[in-house]
């Protein structure tokens, strides 16, 4: 009888270790979710190729103004931000929760 009992907790445990030794078995798991600056960024990026005409006006909100860029040569989101070249050389890291507009639209002129 205690062959039998001692054969039987043998087992168990050789099942037992066999499973905690299986391959990924406590393996970390890493989830990456997009924040909204980053969805917003790459939305940008990918609407600008398709503006037709030229030149592009960006238009953003900054402390309750708003400033038009003139001119945008290119665009493409990094992480949580927009990297914006313009025609004249220039380029601006900028905040995608800024951007009020992208358009070939020039903006209007205040009387």
């Amino acid at each position: 009888m205690k062959t039998i009992i001692a054969a039987i907790l043998l087992l168990l445990a050789a099942t037992g270790w066999a499973q905690s030794a299986a391959p990924g078995a406590g393996q970390p798991v890493t989830v990456r979710l997009e924040s909204e600056v980053e969805q917003l960024a790459r939305g940008y990026a990918t609407a600008f190729p398709d503006i037709p005409h030229t030149p592009i006006y960006l238009n953003l909100r900054r402390e309750g103004a708003t400033v038009t860029l003139v001119g945008i040569r290119s665009m493409k989101a990094v992480a949580g931000v927009l990297v914006v070249e313009t025609d004249k050389g220039l380029t601006y890291v900028l905040n995608p929760k800024d951007v009020v507009s992208l358009t070939d639209a020039p903006p209007k002129k205040e009387p």
